[in-house]
């Protein structure tokens, strides 16, 4: 019988928003750029927007009205 240890193959991590803090990442180094740049931007709803965006990009990607896209292309898009 085998032990559960070696039937294992494939171990799946969900890192995006879970693993990886990017609000305060965008929110702190949104705010540093704002201070060198003399920028008044409220981060952290510029953070919630910009993620706010996701989901309806994603639901264009899985209705083929885009083609398979990268997320870091389609964090672009949202921006733009």
């Amino acid at each position: 019988m085998e032990s559960w240890q070696t039937s294992i193959k494939a171990l799946t991590v969900d890192v995006f928003g879970t693993v990886t803090d990017w609000y305060s990442t965008i929110v702190r180094e949104g705010g540093r750029l704002g201070c060198d740049k003399r920028l008044t931007v409220d981060w952290a709803h510029f953070a919630t927007a910009w993620r706010g965006g996701y989901e309806p990009a994603m639901g264009r990607v899985r209705r083929g009205e885009l083609p398979w896209t990268k997320i870091d292309a389609l964090h672009r898009m949202i921006l733009d």
